[in-house]
């Protein structure tokens, strides 16, 4: 294994909550780390580091793919070599299918979904054998929480983005892990975004059942995430999980969901599988 004072990490968004985490936890370890943000000096404020043969922060247009593919060159360029991507760039949306806008719906994907796509798309020619790629998703990008039609979808996507992209680079020797994160302290909640519409005395039940699974759900320290991370990548495994679920209620809510998946195809394979079936 490379001595981590050479590896390389890349994180897109880093500037709060899992990517400032990761950026601390990595550089601690003796890690070299580039990480983007929408302000660079406020990143640089943020870590405290200002050494640039040990960090260096970039800005970067998530929604331009030739702005994230000249962002990967520039961090080529100073340090030779990317080992571990974390895709971590993101927003939430609380809203029903009905106040949410198409143009709702293309904005958050052209982050929360196409940003990912785009930096895999131009760091893979980089990355060789050993290499780890993280793509930061949810778990309601495996099961669905009422109000989040636009956030789950995309999150949904990334999952779909991870698992087709492992299967493509397994022959290189490089890993993907889906991180299904369950709830973590973070400026998640406080970046929220609005709807075009406000439905919500039309779907209070809803919008009322929503805030009240928020309100129950366990917050996380994400120095804990980070050093989760920083396991998986030290780790002298061959392999590693495609989908990892972190956190009690992030594994609780897949259970939940694996349970009635299972229901759903046991209960229905007459209707779905045996009229089809020839004599």
């Amino acid at each position: 294994m490379t001595d981590s004072s050479s590896r390389v990490l890349f994180i897109v968004g880093a500037s709060t909550g899992f990517g400032l985490s990761m950026v601390k936890v990595f550089l601690e370890q003796g890690f070299r780390v580039a990480a983007t943000s929408r302000s660079k000096q406020q990143l640089v404020n943020a870590v405290g580091e200002t050494d640039t043969n040990k960090f260096i922060a970039l800005e970067n247009n998530l929604k331009e793919d030739e702005a994230i593919n000249n962002t990967i060159q520039d961090v080529i360029s100073h340090f030779g070599r990317i080992d571990i991507v974390f895709c971590n760039a993101g927003y939430g949306m609380s809203g029903t299918t009905e106040e949410v806008s198409d143009q709702n719906l293309r904005d958050m994907f052209d982050i929360n979904f196409f940003s990912y796509a785009s930096v895999l798309r131009h760091v893979t020619k980089y990355l060789s054998s050993g290499a780890h790629v993280f793509l930061l998703s949810s778990s309601s990008g495996f099961s669905t929480f009422p109000c989040g039609i636009a956030y789950n979808t995309s999150k949904f996507a990334v999952c779909a983005l991870g698992e087709s992209y492992a299967a493509e680079v397994k022959a290189f020797g490089i890993k993907v892990t889906n991180l299904n994160s369950g709830a973590f302290t973070t400026s998640f909640a406080s970046g929220m975004k609005q709807p075009e519409l406000n439905l919500r005395q039309k779907y209070k039940d809803i919008h009322d059942q929503c805030r009240a699974m928020v309100k129950a759900l366990p917050f996380k320290d994400t120095t804990k995430f980070a050093e989760l991370v920083l396991e998986l990548v030290n780790s002298d495994k061959p392999t590693a999980p495609i989908n990892l679920f972190v956190g009690a209620d992030a594994n609780e809510m897949a259970h939940e969901k694996i349970a009635q998946l299972q229901k759903d195809l046991k209960d229905n394979e007459e209707f779905t599988i045996n009229r089809f079936l020839t004599n």
